[in-house]
């Protein structure tokens, strides 16, 4: 008799459950498992097409299916082929497939994409070669610039006209080199007079009619005008100084010196007519700041002290900024008035103006010397000797001091060094009575010679020397404290 168990498993087997008739696995080994699942997927694709070519399922051309027949996002497809996923086993954010990204392998470029490496390679080296050849030119306005910074202005001035130079030799016309360098040739007059008139040349040179006439460049029309009127008031002068009438005249005679002093001073109500850069004539009285430093050297040359000084301190008021034109003069004079602090002050303003500019130390070295500083005379003419061996005024103030410091030969020394850069009276005087004192009798006999040849009249001072009434001492230290 069957137990309850028994009875129970034939059941199951007489009248099998839903779960156990869907689970075959247990019925098949797994070749015939596989072959069955083949089956399976190939009654499945029959039917998709039948389905599809009935309308009743679209398949959409762009959906690409992967080995699985598992349609691919768009968004996972490689970039390269398009047909397969992208191999996120690299990294996350991977773009190829595994075949692609083996082929890149082998092939990274394409014969297009090697041509176009090529071109590049070329382009780039044939650029850097270009401008190798043009580096000259912008290093030159950049050295330019940096002097320019450190307020360096005759050396600004040299590098902006080298790098002018390069681009005029290439066919450019660099307006804003031409534009700085103007600038600066304005505010340390290295020719004079005649540095007005090139500043004008240069501005010519930047412009075209065309772009004369444009607001754009107003900056530069007002440096240009500015430059010309000032070398048109010069000439003005020297016209006079040329006059027939005045040739020959007696230094000595005051009125004369009066007369033509007072001519100078008219010119300032005058009128000249200068042409603007646009081609139109303009009507302009000459300008006040030239008149009045042609008033100054006219008479200072003609020993009328006192006019040169008033014409010095009005042209400070109207124009300080031309101070690299009369600032030298005018502190001489002040330290021959005796004062020391105007002198001071207006060396300072040289200096802003032109680091470059020796002319302001060999003002500090006459003022301290004045002062009885000796110590301190010696090294501002040293600072200035620094900036520009071949200014022959800072060996003289350097000399001076050391002869009054009691180093003769030292000081006759400085001004053996430095009588090749002042062919000149003051320099020659002094000179003379360095030498006197030091012993020197050939240096005596040599620079008499140059005096007769100079054919100029002594000092009152320096004959005084000679005379033995005035000693080196009081003729350094007393009154103006130098050779006139």
């Amino acid at each position: 008799m069957k137990d309850e168990k028994e009875i129970k498993n034939d059941s199951e087997q007489s009248n099998p459950s839903l779960e156990s008739m869907l689970d075959k696995t247990g019925d098949y080994n797994e070749e015939q498992l596989y072959d069955e699942l083949e089956k399976l997927a190939e009654t499945f694709k029959n039917e998709l097409k039948k389905a599809s070519e009935n309308g009743e399922v679209k398949v959409s051309e762009n959906e690409i299916v992967d080995e699985n027949d598992n349609i691919i996002p768009e968004e996972e497809l490689c970039k390269c082929c398009g047909e397969k996923r992208r191999d996120t086993s690299v990294s996350e954010n991977y773009e190829y497939c595994s075949e692609c990204r083996e082929l890149m392998k082998h092939y990274p470029l394409n014969f297009a994409s090697v041509v176009i490496a090529l071109a590049i390679i070329f382009v780039s080296v044939l650029s850097v070669t270009i401008f190798a050849g043009d580096f000259a030119g912008y290093n030159y306005a950049r050295t330019a610039k940096e002097h320019e910074s450190k307020n360096e202005k005759f050396s600004a001035v040299e590098y902006y006209d080298s790098a002018i130079n390069f681009f005029a030799e290439n066919e450019v016309v660099p307006k804003k080199l031409y534009k700085d360098s103007s600038s600066n040739v304005f505010a340390t007059l290295p020719e004079g007079v005649r540095s007005f008139y090139e500043v004008s040349e240069r501005i010519d040179e930047a412009l075209s009619d065309f772009e004369a006439k444009l607001p754009i460049y107003n900056g530069y029309q007002k440096l240009r005008n500015q430059s010309l009127l000032m070398y048109n008031t010069f000439n003005a002068f020297y016209s006079i100084l040329n006059n027939t009438e005045y040739m020959n005249f007696d230094p000595e005679d005051k009125e004369t010196i009066g007369k033509i002093y007072n001519e100078i001073g008219a010119l300032a109500d005058k009128e000249v007519t200068i042409t603007s850069m646009s081609g139109e004539k303009m009507t302009l009285t000459y300008d006040r700041a030239s008149v009045l430093f042609s008033q100054f050297m006219f008479a200072y040359s003609y020993d009328e002290f006192e006019k040169a000084y008033d014409c010095l301190v009005e042209l400070n008021e109207i124009a300080p900024e031309f101070i690299s034109m009369y600032g030298y003069e005018f502190a001489i004079i002040e330290i021959q008035y005796g004062n020391m602090k105007n002198a001071d002050a207006l060396a300072e303003k040289l200096v802003l103006n032109n680091a470059e500019d020796s002319s302001p130390y060999a003002v500090f070295s006459y003022s301290e010397r004045m002062k009885g500083n000796l110590s301190k005379s010696v090294k501002q003419a040293d600072k200035g000797l620094a900036i520009d061996e071949e200014n022959p005024d800072l060996y003289r103030q350097k000399a001076i001091a050391m002869l009054l410091d009691g180093d003769k030969k030292g000081a006759l020394e400085v001004m053996n060094s430095g009588e090749a850069y002042g062919e000149y009276g003051v320099m020659y005087y002094t000179h003379l009575i360095i030498a006197s004192e030091a012993g020197d009798k050939d240096k005596v006999s040599e620079i008499n010679a140059k005096i007769k040849e100079l054919n100029a009249e002594t000092p009152e001072k320096v004959q005084r020397y000679l005379d033995g009434e005035l000693s080196y001492k009081k003729l350094f230290t007393e009154g103006t404290g130098d050779i006139e």
